[in-house]
Formats: C-alpha cells, sequence, structure tokens
C-alpha cells in the first residue's frame, strides 16, 4: 500500500488590505459626520434666518409659540448665588428684582447674561421681553450686559424701540460660542428666541 503524504501545514492568509478600514472610507465616515453636525447646528441656530411677526400676533401667541420657528441662541447661566448682586445692577425695579429673585428660589427662573451690540453701525434701540420684564437698549458697538430672568420656556422676544427706518435695525448678541449677528429688524417686527442657559 502506497500511503500518500500528508501535505505541510501552511499558515492561514492573514486579512487582505480591503478587509480593513481604508483611508477614503474613515474619510468618507469623517466628511458624512461633520455633514451631519453641520446640519443639526444649522437646525439649531435657526437656519440663518429670522422669522418675524407683528408685536400684537406675537404677544397673542407666545405662550402656544412653536418651538421650530424661534431661533436658538446659547447664553452664560448666571449662578443663583449671585442672582441677588446681578440684579442689583440691573435696571429692575427693586419690586422687579423682587419678584425675579423670588422666582429664581421657587426654581421657576433663571438668570442669563445676553451681552447685545450694534451689528451693522445704523445704531438704533431695541426691548428685550422675558415674559412679564423687558429691558429697553440703546445699541452702540461696544456690548452692554443685560440680564433676562429666563422661564422654563426660555423664550425671549426682541422688537425695535425706535423706528429702524429703511435700513433696519442690526443687533448681534455674545453667545457662549462668540459674537452672533441677529436678522435685521424693521418696523413691526418681533425677533423670536429661544434662550438655551449653560
Amino acid at each position: 500500500m502506497h500511503k500518500e503524504p500528508e501535505p505541510a501545514w501552511k499558515p492561514q492568509p492573514q486579512p487582505q488590505a480591503a478587509d480593513k478600514p481604508s483611508g477614503v472610507r474613515m474619510a468618507l465616515i469623517g466628511l458624512a459626520t461633520c455633514v451631519i453636525m453641520a446640519g443639526a447646528g444649522v437646525h439649531f441656530m435657526g437656519g440663518g434666518h429670522g422669522n418675524t411677526a407683528t408685536p400684537a400676533a406675537e404677544n397673542n401667541t407666545q405662550d402656544h409659540d412653536n418651538s421650530a420657528n424661534r431661533m436658538g441662541i446659547p447664553l452664560t447661566l448666571i449662578a443663583s448665588q449671585k442672582a441677588a448682586q446681578t440684579l442689583a445692577k440691573s435696571n429692575y425695579t427693586d419690586q422687579e428684582q423682587a419678584d425675579i429673585l423670588a422666582g429664581i428660589k421657587r426654581r421657576d427662573i433663571r438668570l442669563v447674561a445676553m451681552p447685545v451690540y450694534d451689528a451693522t453701525g445704523a445704531g438704533g434701540t431695541i426691548t428685550l421681553i422675558c415674559g412679564a420684564w423687558h429691558q429697553t437698549v440703546h445699541l452702540s458697538p461696544t456690548p452692554q450686559t443685560v440680564i433676562l430672568p429666563i422661564t422654563i420656556s426660555g423664550n425671549v422676544d426682541i422688537i425695535p424701540a425706535s423706528d429702524p427706518g429703511p435700513a433696519g435695525i442690526g443687533s448681534g448678541a455674545i453667545t457662549v460660542f462668540g459674537p452672533q449677528t441677529l436678522p435685521i429688524m424693521y418696523k413691526g417686527d418681533t425677533l423670536p428666541l429661544t434662550v438655551i442657559a449653560q
């Protein structure tokens, strides 16, 4: 009987380059991730365009406002321990300060700082409305910090307090990510914002 010799053991081949993630594949995955994140950022920041409504219509529908129509703006949260000291330096009356502090103790209200400035050089005056409270600011190139009492919804409306003229009023805000130019407002416009306190 003639016996065939057993074949010699050969190592299994290592996975080929096609089985490993290639540089091109990783670049495509990174690019897709960037596109998704950029799209989320555009959606979060309101798509770069302002939605306007008349002040009367805005006031009637403020509580039922669709958050998708409001531009998101991240602002710096003021610690509750510093609320009284911060409010003392603001333009709120003594009674308004007492009401705001009571809301902070109940945890219905949070304070945020919103530095606003003139983004176009045209000047003008704006009023920022947070529920029952409002602050009027004369815009200048140097940011002026406005203290806003934000309720749970975080809605803030900005309206022109002076005649915007044909050029409109162009304001900006310093957010936690840096300066952000807000849409230009014309007579009768309301700029609805949602504040994200951070």
